[in-house]
């Protein structure tokens, strides 16, 4: 799997990308990289989901703008707008976003789920579609659906792309902007931990909202029970 990285080191991280080429050695490397095996996607989404955005995108305002934007930055608009819809079903069918975050992802007694974002991290071979999930103890994101990843065997394998790093291990959120006179610009949020790993997230619906919620939970952890 591409490790998480800054949006220079994949020409395509302005775009979004369906799978990603790994190896579990780069999984065993980094800290914060969570392996979860799963079973290889369905077929192809419905091409008409894009029509359907397409329409509403011409009559939509700010906000939707931002989310047709979040969508497009995926190579297969259709692709993400259909990982969107299995997520939204998903969550709804495990009793919410809170209780799927705590079947997706280890968790503490105490641990509660605060927001959830849509967006984008940025890695070493494109960018990757999902959830940013932010819990009074953890920062974590997990890919929209299972993505291809190269056993040693060189079998293909399928899992999902997470990230967890615990809230006080973030010693930095940084909002940043390239482009600004170059319309319209690319946001980012830069997510530092104290041993010197960061992570780039893209594609967000209200940028200034999620800057703002990921700085305040920094200062607002709490301090981790038992895990479950």
């Amino acid at each position: 799997m591409g490790a998480p990285a800054a949006p220079s080191s994949h020409p395509d991280n302005q775009k979004a990308a369906a799978f990603w080429g790994a190896t579990s050695s780069t999984q065993q490397q980094h800290p914060y990289l969570v392996y979860s095996p799963a079973e290889k996607p369905a077929g192809s989404p419905m091409e008409s989901i894009l029509h359907v955005f397409n329409s509403w995108t011409n009559k939509a305002e700010t906000l939707g703008n931002n989310i047709w934007n979040n969508l497009k930055t995926n190579s297969s608009v259709s692709g993400a707008a259909w990982g969107k819809m299995n997520l939204t079903a998903k969550a709804i069918s495990e009793g919410g976003f809170e209780s799927l975050y705590k079947q997706t992802f280890t968790t503490y007694p105490n641990e509660k789920l605060k927001k959830r974002f849509t967006c984008y991290l940025s890695t070493a071979t494109g960018p990757v579609a999902g959830t940013l999930y932010l819990s009074n103890i953890h920062a974590a994101f997990c890919s929209d659906r299972p993505l291809s990843v190269a056993a040693p065997s060189g079998q293909e394998t399928w899992s999902y792309y997470k990230v967890a790093v615990p809230l006080n291990k973030i010693v930095g959120v940084n909002p940043v902007v390239m482009r600004e006179k170059n319309p319209p610009p690319e946001k980012y949020i830069q997510v530092v931990t104290v041993d010197g790993h960061d992570f780039w997230f893209m594609g967000f619906v209200n940028f200034d909202k999620a800057v703002k919620h990921l700085s305040q939970g920094i200062f607002s952890m709490v301090t981790p029970a038992v895990a479950v």
